[in-house]
């Protein structure tokens, strides 16, 4: 049962129920078993040097990418919750992680420095980062949308009922001020934004 893909240059990383995978020209590389944790997300930085996965035990495991497999660099990172999705911003400079407790967490790459950021009244599942670098877009089980600012937790731009049937269960952006998202209701919706 495979939970999600990742792409690393001319790879792909999957995130299985107990395992990574790395597959590269539709062959099997590689498999990591017995993690001693259960892998719910991952994100690849640009230039897919690296490789952070998400558990359900709230942690994040930094690896590093060597020729075809991972080594685990030992360094975890901790959220309030089982994450539930995770993305690198554009340039690579932050790391962002939603989890279950309805906070999104955003890491400073370069010195470990974290900013929470908090709004969402339900489980937050779906996460996007603007190319402005500045911005991220999160979406959630209770239907709302926001618009993130990185240097100001405090600065956002909420959208309730972003998808009135159903919650908010995926985005990504076509430029900085277009953000389009989906749901299980059936819509895809473009939103032009005033950042």
């Amino acid at each position: 049962l495979i939970y999600h893909n990742y792409v690393i240059p001319a790879a792909v990383l999957s995130v299985c129920f107990v395992q990574l995978v790395l597959l590269k020209d539709k062959k099997k590389l590689f498999t990591l078993y017995s993690l001693g944790y259960e892998p719910e997300s991952a994100a690849v930085p640009p230039g897919g040097g690296a490789v952070a996965v998400g558990g359900a035990d709230g942690k994040v495991r930094l690896y590093t990418v060597q020729g075809n497999t991972l080594k685990d660099d030992g360094k975890v990172l901790e959220v309030q919750g089982p994450v539930t999705d995770m993305s690198y911003s554009q340039d690579g400079a932050f790391l962002a992680v939603t989890d279950e407790k309805k906070v999104i967490t955003v890491f400073t790459v370069a010195d470990g420095y974290t900013s929470e950021f908090y709004g969402h009244h339900a489980k937050v599942v779906c996460l996007s980062w603007s190319p402005d670098n500045e911005h991220f877009a999160t979406g959630g089980m209770d239907m709302m949308l926001y618009v993130w600012t990185v240097s100001d937790p405090d600065k956002r731009i909420k959208i309730p009922d972003a998808h009135r049937l159903h919650h908010v269960s995926g985005l990504t952006w076509l430029n900085t001020n277009t953000l389009v998202t989906t749901s299980h209701d059936a819509c895809v919706k473009q939103w032009t934004l005033r950042i």
